[in-house]
């Protein structure tokens, strides 16, 4: 059986050494503009030096781009991938079909990890990002042990990520809109307040 990788999140470069520094084989980082982690500490050089430093263990960087775009969006995230292409970042993990289209059009070697904001729950699913060129996808996290195992078992080829500690939405994999009609701060962007908690 091949070794699971362990990953986990670092929104700064001391978060990363520490992940590191505690067995994790990879981290996932990204900037408050264009992940979902809009309170993220990391800028553009922080990611930079966190690809260096990893690199240096062996260890990989993922890098977030999960947002929902808008059209203005668009000229920043091809540069993005451009600048992340050059800093040799081991992966772009995006769930919007059209930022995934970008990446390939832009960085056509660069790694695409399918986010579990792009509710993945099926053998069908699976194959259509397998077959539009991602390498990698992460299940939503309402599946059960027994449908990511169908799944692997149905799509080898493909790698399988699976949360196994964090928060939980009551909407699958955090596509909400009620924080973003109660606040207007759209989870789908990074910034939910999480009103589903409120009394």
């Amino acid at each position: 059986m091949k070794k699971p990788e362990l990953l986990a999140p670092a929104g700064t470069i001391e978060k990363a050494k520490i992940a590191f520094m505690y067995g994790a084989d990879a981290v996932y980082a990204g900037t408050s503009k264009l992940s979902l982690r809009s309170r993220a500490e990391m800028d553009s050089d922080d990611l930079e030096d966190t690809i260096k430093y990893a690199h240096s263990l062996g260890k990989k960087v993922y890098v977030a781009m999960n947002i929902y775009a808008y059209d203005e969006d668009y000229a920043e995230i091809r540069e993005e991938i451009k600048r992340l292409d050059r800093i040799n970042a081991d992966a772009i993990i995006a769930s919007d079909p059209g930022i995934i289209a970008c990446i390939k059009e832009v960085a056509p070697n660069m790694e695409i990890h399918i986010s579990t904001q792009a509710n993945v729950t099926s053998v069908e699913s699976a194959k259509f990002w397998y077959n539009y060129g991602a390498k990698r996808v992460i299940l939503a996290r309402e599946l059960s042990l027994e449908e990511i195992d169908y799944i692997h078992k149905k799509v080898p080829e493909m790698e399988i990520e699976t949360f196994i500690h964090g928060a939980m939405c009551i909407a699958y994999s955090g596509r909400c809109l009620l924080s973003d009609y109660r606040t207007g701060r759209s989870s789908n962007r990074g910034e939910c307040v999480q009103a589903c908690r409120w009394h």
